[in-house]
């Protein structure tokens, strides 16, 4: 495979002929994945981005591969799709399922696209799936990738080797998150301030087989994930922060290191082990999600989940703060207003990510996480010295764009009765001369790029024929 070399701009144009006047087939971002056509001279032909074939100059191809994530547009949900230097491919969690989205097309159509038309596979392998926490908004596309089924497509293939996750299901009777046991156990290894004795969660699942048959039986959704796990993935497994790396992505492994933050697991007294009470059931899956840091070179990345206050405070009291200051920080649930500054304050992120979604109730992201964000953020040292970046804030919501046009008039009898909502029985026609209606979408796709020395953060811009791109120095003390 050939990849995008690093340019000074850090993107390229791929056209259809040679010269600076022919038709723009794409813009390609450093790191992209090539596949030569034809090669001639100083130029080569390549494919990318499933686009038809283009021209790029020689020294504009590379042989080095990077650490690639890509925050997918779910809308309310979160999914995320990254790739080790090495090239295998891992997914974060997996959005709302296609059937509740507005777009009907989510994480599963991206990576379908990923595989098949951009790197040209002839099926999706991930080395790991890992499944935050079990709110439908983080699973529900699982079950459309795993099925390998989607509207307008032919069927393809998917192959899972692990399945990891937090152990905490959904049950269909109470207690619906997992039996509890009260344990007063010793002091934590940071004090602040959490009680001793607590309710924790030890009813958890693990392997295959605790999703094949569970203990009892589960919610209908989840059920229908722990069904599309069991017939699709070879292993699966509970993650903790007692496990300290993914396997083969320790210390002593080359390339990226994964290492796992939370959830924080801990010993509930005669043998049993759990996850602490957090509050609701609602707040106690949320704040157990899988946290996991990536390390690159000088380069940092830091998985969130969708933790709260609750679970940070427990984090903290677990990890040095500097465990979580990165780069580039996925923000925690969705840009919820339930942060702990302190938590904030330790992550220092140079650039903030939120996966939020339009046409919800929740109002992410929230203002006090957009300021604390920028505030508690670190400066960047841009592509020169001399060139300085204040925090960055993305989110796939604003980057999200729609092209609109205006609709002449609205017939109800050409729609499904669910598309249309109109005033009285007896409006049979109703005009609609300024009404927009969108015609085009594109999705808010962010990409975060880096070899361990520089870091890339690229959206796409409203026209889809090119990217903003930041660009910045990795590593703490930059």
């Amino acid at each position: 495979m050939k990849y995008v070399a690093k340019t000074p701009s850090f993107k390229v144009a791929l056209r259809e002929g040679r010269e600076s006047r022919s038709e723009l087939v794409t813009t390609l971002l450093w790191g992209d994945p090539l596949h030569v056509v034809e090669e001639d001279g100083d130029w080569v032909r390549v494919r990318a981005r499933g686009k038809r074939p283009g021209w790029l100059r020689r020294e504009l191809i590379s042989d080095a591969s990077l650490l690639e994530i890509y925050v997918i547009d779910v809308g309310q949900g979160d999914a995320v799709l990254l790739k080790t230097p090495e090239g295998r491919w891992h997914l974060i969690d997996g959005g709302v399922e296609n059937a509740k989205q507005m777009t009907k097309k989510g994480a599963a159509n991206f990576i379908r696209w990923k595989f098949l038309q951009d790197l040209l596979e002839d099926k999706v392998t991930l080395a790991n799936v890992v499944l935050t926490h079990a709110d439908a908004d983080h699973y529900g596309g699982f079950v459309d990738l795993f099925s390998g089924r989607l509207p307008f497509h032919a069927p393809f293939d998917v192959e899972v080797d692990t399945f990891l996750h937090s152990g905490l299901a959904r049950f269909a009777s109470r207690p619906s998150i997992g039996d509890r046991r009260r344990w007063r156990g010793g002091a934590l290894p940071v004090d602040r301030g959490l009680p001793r004795e607590d309710d924790f969660v030890v009813e958890l699942l693990d392997g295959l087989d605790t999703l094949a048959a569970p203990p009892r039986e589960l919610q209908s959704g989840y059920g229908r994930l722990a069904e599309a796990v069991a017939g699709r993935a070879r292993a699966a497994r509970r993650i903790s922060h007692r496990d300290g790396y993914l396997p083969g992505y320790g210390p002593d492994d080359e390339g990226v290191t994964i290492r796992v933050l939370g959830p924080i697991f801990e010993y509930a007294g005669f043998g049993h082990w759990g996850l602490r009470e957090l509050g609701s059931d609602s707040v106690t899956l949320n704040g157990h999600s899988v946290v996991l840091r990536l390390d690159y070179g000088q380069a940092s990345i830091l998985l969130t989940g969708d933790l709260n206050t609750p679970s940070q405070e427990l984090l903290l009291s677990y990890h040095p703060p500097e465990a979580f200051a990165v780069d580039v920080a996925k923000a925690c649930h969705h840009g919820s207003e339930e942060v702990h500054l302190d938590f904030l304050r330790a992550m220092q992120a140079r650039a903030t990510v939120v996966s939020s979604g339009d046409n919800e109730t929740y109002a992410h992201p929230r203002p006090a996480l957009l300021g604390a964000s920028a505030r508690y953020g670190r400066e960047a040292r841009g592509r020169t010295a001399r060139e300085v970046l204040p925090p960055l804030v993305y989110s796939t919501e604003l980057a999200r764009s729609i092209e609109l046009a205006y609709a002449l008039s609205l017939r109800p009898g050409l729609l499904d009765e669910a598309d249309v909502e109109l005033p009285s029985e007896r409006w049979r026609f109703r005009r609609l001369k300024h009404t927009p209606v969108s015609t085009d979408l594109v999705y808010g796709l962010v990409n975060v790029r880096t070899d361990g020395e520089h870091v890339l953060c690229g959206t796409m811009e409203e026209s889809g024929k090119d990217f903003d791109v930041k660009v910045f120095q990795a590593g703490v003390d930059v």
